[in-house]
């Protein structure tokens, strides 16, 4: 990033640039044989280059001392407001919500993977009985026996009833857990807010208390 000179710098440069090509003229006509030049003439023009130049130096290490100085206030200030916010600092609060939240977490865990092996297990038998029934030449088990399988693919799910069937979603605890971090807090992350879809969805009950919950629809 180019530095921004000050009105004064943008004024030395001008005048040590003029007094360089100044000084650079004469040596180019001494070179070329002009005697009118004296060497007081160039060593006049010469110096006021240099001194130039060493206008602008004075005027860079005054703005550096200014802007350290300046940082160093800003920099006390800031320890000083750091120093307070260490010296009261109550997390207390923040943990035990934490603790809170954890065990609120774990019995969610808890209660979708009772959930899931509840289902698993009724999931298992029945894959059984369809088995047996294709084997045996059954066009359609779950019209004849009231119960089969969800028809999505990789779902763990049941249908149950010849008439009117019901259906029943497991899903994971993972999947439980991430979706009330997405309801709890929407962060825009989309594989978030589509586990929480999916758990909406796939647990009525769950989609019927969040009245908004990201995706439901999906």
């Amino acid at each position: 990033m180019a530095k921004t000179l000050t009105p004064a710098e943008i004024t030395a440069a001008a005048e040590a640039e003029q007094a360089e090509q100044h000084a650079a003229e004469l040596r180019a006509a001494v070179e070329n044989g002009d005697a009118t030049i004296t060497p007081a003439a160039l060593a006049e023009a010469e110096q006021k280059g240099k001194f130039a130049r060493l206008r602008i130096k004075a005027a860079e290490k005054k703005a550096a001392a200014q802007a350290e100085a300046d940082r160093h206030k800003r920099a006390d200030q800031v320890a000083a407001a750091a120093r307070t916010l260490a010296e009261q600092d109550d997390s207390a609060d923040l943990a035990a919500k934490m603790r809170t939240a954890v065990d609120a977490l774990a019995a969610v865990h808890a209660a979708a993977t009772n959930r899931h092996d509840r289902i698993s297990d009724m999931v298992n038998r029945t894959t059984v009985i369809r088995n047996e029934a294709e084997q045996a030449g059954v066009p359609d088990p779950r019209a004849r026996y009231g119960v089969g399988l969800t028809p999505m693919v990789g779902e763990t799910g049941l249908i149950v009833g010849k008439t009117d069937p019901i259906a029943v979603r497991s899903v994971s605890p993972e999947d439980a857990v991430a979706a009330v971090v997405a309801l709890a807090v929407p962060s825009g992350n989309a594989t978030m807010a589509t586990r929480a879809a999916k758990v909406c969805r796939n647990v009525p009950a769950v989609g019927d208390v969040f009245t908004q919950p990201a995706g439901r629809a999906a």
